[in-house]
């Protein structure tokens, strides 16, 4: 959801404006859909009851929506909610003139919170969402569909109603999907969606940044033939948090027996744990020091990982190994050691060297920065050192007086990514993206570098094909990935930006650029297939087989919704292991993100067909890959975490806000229904107010110089829980001056009386002169100030 200079209001609440959104929402008048009852009373001639045994369609709509608003107010119509998951009673089955299967569902859902009183009421709500009847119009063979739904909403911020009317709600992929038409009914499961405007439009465009929908499971009667055994579709199989914190510079290799190694760091205390391919067993996790990039390596043929350790006084890298096992990682062996910092580090898989770029120390007397070496590491232990050619060779038109010297990356990693890997030749290609000021002011991006160390000549060269991907700009593009001749060089800070090269023969291509691609966006990991195709992992929740010549999205599956965050600093945290994709996401608890992985599978010799997918029924128990509590759907924080007061004065915070954990922006949405706030301990002059979460300190009047920590719980309506930090900065108060002068007389308040004069109330409560008043302007004023006064002094007593 991109947002506007105005801040704008992504999330239903917004603490900003739900008063006044509120109370014209109430009293506007009708719109179409604000007098009906559909979602909020049981439909006439509609069952409401239905027997076990009814096939049904098993979709929870969108389980971020379910966590964040604490679920459905109203399930009728013979729908009811199974552990999270709706179900939706069968009605029919047609085909079209077109061809497609329909399959009908009835059943209604409906959404009614941020309600005036106590009770909802249509009309007096916010958010009113109600999804009836939804129908499933599809091409199996094809494997595409759409999802219609039958909608009520009242659209936030306009007031305005959508419906009632039946909508194209979602698209729907098929391909990912599995099937099971044994016993004269046909069963389909995972099949993926993402939601069309008007299914936009009735969550008030909350997810435009991030469109998808719930994966649908469902059965009806009869058969579908569909002959699939040469389908390629990736479905999600498992999902799992890690015990490890995700950290920096995630990095995923496999083992030869088909285990899955994560590897990371925080600050260059390296962190890494083994998984069985199922993801049923995870071993305990290892430490190891690493640089902030985590530059690593790893021999699948040996299961060695290789890390660099950095050293200071001298400056230096040391080339550590060590055996893997399924138990974790075993004794480390010194490799090798190269001078100053190491800013990329790779393994050529062809002959098993170690490619390690590295920056040395900069001499005392010298105008360019960091001059870079470039070293190579044989399999027994052999180096052998070169010098690569200076900014200033590759950058010959580069502005000397803006100091510029990058091209080698930078000594400072901070946790960025190492963008060094191996081609298909032995050489090298190096991403480090940044602006690199020309002599006739322009500042365009840089170009990858090509490394051959071992050429007779020059050691590297700028990748020229990549030109036309940054003549504008830099575009921070920092992932890559690459099988040795496709390349997929992708930004990994923002939602946009990705690039294919080819090298054959020792020549580059690009043959797709775009700065603004359709579905490419928030690119999280990146690796290739052995047809070459882009197996492409996305913060937006999707799962991608891209043709790098086109950039075209062949296969697009659903991912588990914890990518939130995954598009930065991750360009290996997508790979394959045997025919399985894995890729690395985020679990947050409690403002600490921990690391998972998420298994993909494509389909066994029966194409799409899977015996052992069991029917859904009305009496069936979903299975979930992947359940979620409010706290892990969304995070809780304060605008403005720090306040100061003065000693005998008061202060009081803004409101609790939310962040919705499965979007790529920040929202500042207001609390989920059923949200109560409390003190985690009790901390004096502090208070909070149970609703909101806005916290009041009243420091005491001898109260010291200090800094107050306040705590704040957000216990949610099922039981999970946030902790929101408050800081108070305590000023001790001024002496109060000694005064010679004879004070002026004060009138008392008669017995009752609000203590404010006329004038007081007239100005909000600051005294106010007669010749203030008199002045320019003043009878504009009196008669503003005449208002508020009758407002707050004398209707609101």
């Amino acid at each position: 959801m991109p947002r506007t200079s105005s801040r704008r209001i992504s999330r239903i609440g917004l603490a900003a404006v739900t008063a006044l959104t509120l109370s014209l929402g109430v009293s506007a008048p009708a719109f179409a859909g604000v007098s009906d009852t559909i979602g909020i009373t049981p439909r006439d001639g509609v069952a409401q009851e239905v027997a076990d045994s009814t096939s049904a369609l098993a979709w929870e709509i969108r389980d971020s929506f379910n966590s964040y608003t604490g679920g459905a107010t109203h399930v009728l119509d013979g729908a009811k909610l199974v552990d999270g998951t709706f179900l939706w009673p069968y009605e029919s089955t047609e085909t079209d003139a077109a061809g497609n299967t329909v399959v009908q569902y009835s059943g209604t859902v409906n959404y009614m919170k941020y309600c005036e009183g106590d009770e909802p009421v249509r009309g007096g709500c916010q958010l009113d969402l109600t999804v009836a009847d939804p129908k499933i119009v599809f091409n199996a063979a094809e494997g595409t569909g759409t999802l219609y739904a039958t909608v009520n909403s009242r659209v936030y911020l306009t007031g305005a109603w959508l419906g009632v009317e039946e909508v194209p709600f979602a698209t729907l992929d098929f391909k990912a999907g599995r099937y099971n038409n044994q016993a004269d009914t046909t069963t389909w499961t995972s099949i993926a969606g993402s939601l069309l405007p008007k299914g936009q439009e009735a969550f008030s465009n909350f997810y435009t940044g991030n469109p998808y929908i719930s994966s649908l499971s469902f059965s009806y009667p009869g058969k579908t033939e569909l002959n699939s055994s040469d389908a390629e579709g990736y479905s999600l199989a498992e999902s799992i948090q890690l015990p490890v914190k995700a950290g920096g510079s995630e990095r995923l290799y496999g083992l030869f027996d088909g285990s899955v190694l994560y590897v990371t760091n925080s600050y260059g205390a390296g962190k890494g744990v083994v998984v069985s391919h199922d993801l049923g067993t995870v071993s305990e996790s290892f430490d190891f020091v690493t640089n902030g990039a985590t530059d690593t390596a790893f021999d699948t043929a040996t299961d060695t990982l290789y890390w660099v350790e950095p050293k200071q006084e001298p400056a230096m890298g040391v080339i550590h190994s060590a055996h893997v096992t399924a138990s974790g990682i075993g004794a480390a062996t010194e490799v090798a050691t190269v001078e100053g910092t190491v800013t990329g580090f790779s393994r050529n898989p062809s002959d098993g060297t170690l490619g390690v770029l590295h920056l040395l120390p900069k001499a005392e007397d010298s105008v360019d920065d960091y001059p870079a070496r470039f070293t190579t590491i044989a399999a027994d232990g052999g180096t052998s050192t070169v010098e690569l050619p200076e900014a200033t060779e590759l950058y010959p038109d580069v502005d000397a007086e803006e100091h510029y010297n990058e091209v080698y990356g930078s000594p400072y990693v901070f946790s960025s990514t190492s963008g060094l890997r191996a081609l298909n030749d032995g050489t090298y290609i190096y991403v480090y993206d940044h602006g690199v000021p020309r002599t006739d002011g322009t500042t365009p991006g840089a170009l990858p570098v090509h490394i051959n160390p071992a050429a007779a000549g020059v050691k590297a060269t700028l990748v020229e094909a990549f030109a036309p991907a940054v003549e504008d700009h830099s575009h921070s593009f920092r992932g890559v990935a690459t099988d040795g001749t496709h390349i997929g060089i992708y930004n990994d800070y923002s939602n946009s930006n990705v690039a294919f090269l080819k090298y054959e023969n020792g020549t580059f291509t690009m043959p797709y650029h775009a700065a603004q691609p359709e579905k490419l966006v928030s690119i999280a990991g990146m690796t290739f297939n052995s047809q070459g195709q882009a197996l492409v992992s996305s913060a937006n929740n999707h799962f991608m087989v891209v043709d790098p010549s086109t950039g075209a999205v062949l296969q697009d599956a659903s991912l588990s919704g914890n990518m939130k965050g995954t598009e930065k600093n991750q360009p290996l945290a997508t790979i394959l292991v045997g025919d399985d994709v894995f890729i690395v996401d985020r679990r947050e608890i409690n403002y600490t993100d921990y690391a998972g992985i998420q298994r993909l599978e494509l389909p066994g010799a029966e194409g799409q067909y899977n015996p052992a997918i069991d029917a859904v029924t009305m009496g069936h128990t979903p299975d979930k890959t992947d359940s979620k509590t409010t706290a892990d759907s969304v995070d809780a924080y304060l605008e403005e975490n720090t306040l100061e007061v003065t000693a005998g004065e008061s202060v009081t915070s803004g409101k609790v806000v939310f962040d919705e954990t499965t979007t790529t922006d920040k929202e500042a949405a207001a609390a989920p229904e059923g949200t109560v706030f409390s003190l985690v301990a009790d901390v004096d002059g502090a208070s909070v107010d149970e609703k909101t979460g806005a916290v009041t300190y009243v420091a005491a009047e001898d109260a010291p110089t200090a800094e107050v920590t306040v705590s704040v719980k957000a216990m949610f309506k099922d039981g999970s829980e946030d902790i929101v930090e408050l800081k108070v900065k305590v000023t001790e108060a001024a002496p109060t001056p000694t005064s010679t002068s004879t004070p002026t007389p004060t009138s008392t308040p008669a017995p009752g009386s609000s203590g404010k004069d006329i004038f007081s109330g007239l100005s909000g409560g600051k005294s106010t002169s007669l010749l203030a008043i008199l002045s320019v302007g003043g009878v504009l004023a009196l008669i503003a100030g005449l208002i508020h006064f009758i407002n707050t002094t004398l209707l609101h007593r």
